[in-house]
């Protein structure tokens, strides 16, 4: 298992890294479009249509490390109050849920993916295709869903969480 638990921190890691490169690209694409524009008074197309995409990569990708480290939103009124074998319960409750969900938005998303694919949707200025960053996205909600499991495998063999994290 403990291979595993490797494998899975290499996994996040490298998505981490994705996300973070990916929000960098938008940054970068937005300045140069706003020095391009006031600036230089040139346009710069398609920067807008990248980045939106882009952005909505980097939110999937971002969502699979936030359930790994449980960084997501989360009220903490009653939990902190319960008692360990409580907020593990609690902990593996929740982490089924949120794989539910994320197992059912893949799905659906792998849909979305396939339906822009056989549309031919491009973007309006440059006329790139859209379905890659659907499909990019489809991948980080996928990571996501496999870090839940992981997770939830992990509290079922009573395998210490050395994440860090509640």
């Amino acid at each position: 298992m403990r291979n595993l638990d490797a494998v899975i921190r290499r996994v996040v890691a490298f998505t981490d890294a994705a996300a973070a490169i990916f929000l960098i690209i938008i940054t970068a694409l937005t300045f140069t479009a706003v020095v391009m524009r006031y600036v230089l008074s040139m346009p710069f197309p398609g920067s807008f249509d990248v980045s939106r995409l882009l952005l909505g990569v980097a939110i999937f990708w971002g969502i699979a490390v936030g359930a790994y480290r449980r960084e997501h939103i989360s009220v903490d009124l009653l939990y902190s109050v319960m008692p360990a074998r409580a907020q593990r319960i609690m902990n593996l409750f929740g982490d089924i849920l949120f794989a539910a969900f994320m197992g059912l938005f893949s799905w659906m998303l792998l849909r979305q993916v396939m339906s822009v694919q056989a549309s031919g949707q491009t973007t309006f200025e440059l006329g790139i295709p859209v379905w890659p960053f659907h499909a990019v996205a489809w991948l980080g909600v996928v990571l996501c869903f496999l870090v839940l499991i992981a997770r939830i495998l992990r509290a079922v063999l009573l395998i210490p969480d050395n994440t860090g994290e509640r």
